[in-house]
């Protein structure tokens, strides 16, 4: 895997399909990406792709696996493996709502009963769960608007830990007229499997080859915290989760593929992660909201105490199809710092902002995310945004940039006032026209003189450090090869950032603004 900036983009985000993708990536963004992350290619009944009837197709609307191919011969190819759920609408699914135990795929799924019987010993956690996010579930959990359900131990429900409201046991009706209720963590189109099923390991297996042999060579292991659903505990990321990240690590590596867990959660859940046998890469999700907070306050303080624990072999985001992401913080922030930082994102953002992250019934929203682009999470501010992504790129690790954000995107009031989807105002899909036209703008022509440089200097893979001393306003960020020296400086109160970078060699210096 190269070490330069990746891309994130849906499939007809960048141009309306693959081809149209790979077309806009050559023209109007040629040598500018080392890989690219296409989100959910395959046929899907809802989420954006994230409802996958299977992962053995490419929906055609989108292409098909010959231009998925054509894309990996230029780039680094990540693609989503759904391991926690598929959609209602899978032949698996439809196929046991038909037939009900006699279904062959009858276990594949979870229902109350299932979930009830299982009785574990009790476990020490091997990871902080968030008092930030347990606090809004115990609030709402208060309300008793979930305990009404046949069956259902009430004590077992309460210590769920999920990203919704809603229960995460949805009545689902069978042919016969049966009703049973039926594990979905995120939506009632997204259905759980039982990843302890040998059937559904199988299928998992066949979609890892599959991918493999259609060059994607880094899979991200979509939720995968919460694969394992046991009786008494937060049903995540628990040790037997832990357990299936190290088999399907395993399965990955077998075909030359790196896996890349997707765990929100504390931070300390990504340390952990990197002890998994078969996990060399992890998110480096606390980026987002530390790089906004230091931002904000003019503080580097909180970024320096991040950088000195984080583990080095991360990818790092500011900016991703979900939500920027407010639990993975907590710890690094203090509440009231968390507080003040989501009250900024929402006031920059606007109204739009605050009904899209969960106020009058917006759909798709998480409770440990806001929903806005970066661009105007920083209130539109052009030297602001250069430095976030600054920081991004120039601390260890393989940067990827979102599509909305290649393009310093705003927040898409249009399209969410016509889908009340809150995610919806940070996926504006680009015509060719559009890409042309943005692309023209002064902070893009920055950003792509600054991704050039992440790309092309030959410094990156070699020792890093930073000043943990330098005044508080200040980042220096160093890097260090044989004869080469880099050093970047961001400056919190005039928001600019610097490099300066010296040939050891013949003591040559060259300074560059961003």
């Amino acid at each position: 895997m190269q070490n330069k900036v990746q891309l994130i983009t849906y499939p007809d985000s960048l141009g309306g399909n693959l081809k149209e993708l790979d077309f806009v990536l050559e023209k109007y963004f040629p040598d500018l990406f080392g890989g690219v992350h296409i989100l959910p290619f395959y046929p899907s009944s809802d989420d954006r792709g994230f409802a996958p009837l299977t992962h053995l197709e490419v929906d055609s609307r989108f292409g098909s696996w010959k231009d998925i191919r054509q894309l990996g011969k230029k780039y680094d190819l990540m693609a989503d493996l759904v391991v926690n759920h598929i959609s209602t609408e899978s032949i698996f699914f439809k196929d046991y709502l038909e037939k009900g135990e006699k279904s062959k795929y009858s276990d594949y799924f979870i229902g109350s009963e299932k979930f009830s019987r299982r009785i574990f010993p009790k476990r020490k956690k091997t990871s902080q769960f968030l008092s930030f996010a347990e606090n809004i579930i115990n609030a709402w959990r208060r309300k008793d608007k979930i305990f009404h359900l046949t069956g259902i131990n009430k004590f077992y429900l309460k210590k769920i830990y999920r990203p919704r409201f809603e229960s995460p046991l949805v009545k689902f009706k069978f042919q016969n007229g049966q009703e049973k209720y039926l594990w979905c963590t995120f939506t009632k189109s997204q259905i759980d499997i039982d990843v302890n099923n040998h059937q559904v390991k199988k299928l998992l297996r066949s979609y890892i080859n599959n991918l493999a042999q259609n060059k994607i060579n880094i899979i991200r292991l979509d939720a995968v915290g919460y694969v394992i659903k046991k009786r008494g505990t937060p049903s995540f990321l628990l040790p037997e989760t832990q357990d299936f990240i190290r088999w399907i690590s395993h399965i990955c590596r077998q075909k030359n593929i790196i896996p890349l867990p997707e765990v929100h959660n504390h931070y300390s859940c990504q340390l952990d992660l990197t002890k998994i046998s078969g996990v060399d890469y992890v998110y480096d999700f606390q980026l987002p909201l530390l790089v906004l907070h230091a931002i904000y306050k003019k503080t580097s303080q909180n970024l320096k105490n991040w950088l000195n624990i984080r583990p080095e072999k991360t990818f790092t985001t500011l900016d991703t199809h979900d939500g920027l992401p407010i639990i993975d913080t907590e710890d690094l922030l203090s509440k009231d710092e968390i507080k003040e930082t989501s009250a900024k994102i929402i006031q920059n953002g606007g109204n739009a902002t605050k009904r899209a992250s969960g106020e009058n019934g917006a759909q798709n929203v998480d409770i440990y995310q806001i929903n806005c682009t970066y661009y105007s999470a920083l209130n539109e501010n052009d030297d602001a945004y250069i430095v976030a992504r600054t920081i991004q790129f120039f601390i260890p690790g393989i940067p990827q940039i979102y599509y909305v954000g290649l393009l310093a995107g705003k927040n898409d009031l249009e399209k969410f006032q016509i889908t009340n989807i809150g995610r919806d105002l940070n996926r504006h899909n680009y015509t060719e026209s559009e890409i042309e036209k943005e692309i023209s703008h002064p902070v893009i022509q920055r950003l792509i003189k600054l991704i050039k440089f992440r790309n092309n200097y030959p410094i990156f893979n070699d020792h890093f450090s930073f000043e943990k001393n330098s005044p508080d306003h200040i980042l220096k960020l160093h890097w260090k090869k044989e004869d080469l020296s880099l050093t970047v400086e961001i400056n919190f109160k005039n928001q600019k950032a610097t490099a300066k970078y010296i040939d050891l060699k013949t003591g040559e210096e060259t300074k560059i603004t961003f």
